[in-house]
């Protein structure tokens, strides 16, 4: 039994779509960043207070600045690489336990015995492939079929 789902990366919904799941991982990787960022302004509050010295707000103004770039330039990549997308076809091929995809950057065929770890989000699906790839697979049967 195949199963088949169509989406248009480039589109305004589907550009809509991968901005949300994406601010959705961004918000798991940079709880770590964003703990170290509050505890250097703490810090930094603390250390101006008592000997008048700024250097620790400074330092946490840098790596503030630095997360804030880095999660804007990655969203922008994100976006992108979606754009460039287009219009993908998922198609669940029950019986070879493959998933076939499709889209302007040519034709994938993934076993799922070769997916790795697979995150729920609100709107899709992320599974890791093939060490560090990341595939998102939006809400539809074939999400369905996948977390069955």
């Amino acid at each position: 039994m195949t199963i088949q789902q169509t989406v248009d990366w480039a589109s305004p919904d589907g550009q809509l779509l991968v901005a949300s799941v994406y601010r959705q991982m961004q918000r798991r990787i940079l709880r770590g960043p964003l703990i170290a960022l509050a505890l250097l302004t703490i810090i930094g509050v603390i250390w101006a207070v008592y000997y008048r010295n700024i250097f620790f707000l400074l330092a946490a103004a840098a790596l503030g600045l630095f997360v804030w770039w880095n999660a804007r330039r990655s969203m922008a990549q994100v976006l992108l690489t979606a754009r460039n997308s287009g219009v993908t076809e998922f198609r669940l091929d029950q019986e070879d336990s493959t998933l076939h995809i499709v889209n302007a950057q040519g034709s994938f065929r993934l076993p799922l015995t070769k997916m790795g770890g697979v995150t729920r989000y609100q709107g899709a699906l992320s599974v890791q492939y093939g060490g560090n790839a990341t595939m998102m697979i939006p809400d539809g049967p074939v999400r369905t079929a996948l977390e069955r």
